[in-house]
């Protein structure tokens, strides 16, 4: 028997790709396959398609435990002090909260599938992206400024 208190405060849902929103964002078309407010904040979940050395700068996520699975391409990962691993397709890459991380594309038409828990950053897409009807990889970098990651709980961090 379940607790009412404990159910989902938001609806179940089931939405196509297609017709979720999307942004180019950090070298890449992200789409918004699932939000904060869809998911009562309980998880966010979004696809990346990169084009290459596409990727989200080397950052901290304080708030959100993350995992990327990776559809197609290649990418090169830093979690830590772990660095310079290459994930292929259908590599679960995992990184817990409080721990640096970076992920960058090899390869053109690099797909891969977020989740974030719970939600919350996907907002900082939304603020920084443009919106776009693409499916495909985008061509316009634009660079993530600390200030407005910090508001999102991310702490960006410098490469090494």
């Amino acid at each position: 028997m379940s607790d009412p208190e404990r159910l989902p405060g938001s609806p179940a849902r089931v939405e196509r790709r297609e017709r979720c929103p999307r942004y180019e964002f950090a070298g890449g078309v992200w789409i918004v396959l699932a939000d904060s407010a869809q998911t009562g904040g309980h998880i966010a979940n979004l696809e990346a398609i990169y084009s290459r050395g596409g990727g989200l700068p080397s950052m901290i996520r304080q708030n959100e435990a993350e995992f990327a699975y990776v559809i197609a391409g290649l990418v090169r990962v830093s979690i830590g002090e772990e660095s310079d691993m290459v994930a292929q397709p259908g590599a679960l890459i995992y990184v817990p909260r409080g721990m640096r991380r970076r992920l960058t594309a090899e390869v053109d038409d690099t797909r891969i599938y977020y989740g974030l828990v719970p939600a919350g950053s996907e907002a900082l897409i939304v603020k920084l992206g443009s919106p776009t009807k693409l499916l495909s990889m985008a061509f316009e970098d634009r660079p993530v400024d600390a200030s407005t990651a910090a508001t999102f709980g991310i702490a960006l961090s410098a490469d090494h």
